[in-house]
């Protein structure tokens, strides 16, 4: 499933509030949500650096499509294997790949777990809301702007759903 010009600029702006990683902390250490999804990679390694394991995680190696440090690969990976590994799947870049949905959709059916994408994980955040469980938490990268915060409810999913069958039609 591609996209095409105009769902790119509706899939660029974010889908919550964006804040600060240190808001996203503080908040976190304050209450933490039922379920914790995290994708990208400087979302995860921040929050692994931070002590603060996402139940589910969703990372391809790549920030701003550069190959990540090494330590933050080195991070990331450690911390997937403690937690019982990960998960790989394809997606090529600007698509939602059916294998990557399935991954991530699995995860989230069981509640936890880490996927290693091959290709591009951005729009894994859109799968991430059509279906986590109401209740979760996503946090994921805005470029150059900082950490979005989408608490995962009825409206937010129905809204992630419609996105997906629009990408699905085209």
């Amino acid at each position: 499933m591609a996209l095409d010009m105009l769902m790119r600029a509706r899939l660029a702006k974010p889908f919550g509030a964006v804040m600060e990683f240190a808001q996203v902390t503080e908040s976190l250490r304050a209450k933490r949500p039922s379920r914790l999804i995290a994708v990208g990679d400087h979302i995860v390694f921040n929050l692994i650096s931070a002590q603060i394991i996402p139940d589910i995680a969703v990372y391809d190696n790549f920030c701003q499509r550069k190959e990540v440090p090494r330590e933050w690969s080195s991070a990331i990976s450690n911390a997937a294997m403690r937690e019982g590994g990960s998960v790989r799947a394809p997606n090529p870049p600007g698509t939602i790949h059916p294998a990557m949905e399935a991954r991530v959709r699995d995860v989230l059916s069981i509640g936890g777990g880490w996927v290693e994408i091959e290709g591009e994980d951005d729009l894994a955040s859109l799968v991430v809301m059509a279906y986590a469980p109401l209740g979760s938490l996503l946090l994921y990268g805005q470029p150059n702007a900082g950490v979005v915060w989408v608490d995962i409810d009825g409206k937010r999913q129905q809204e992630a759903k419609g996105i997906l069958a629009e990408i699905r039609k085209n």
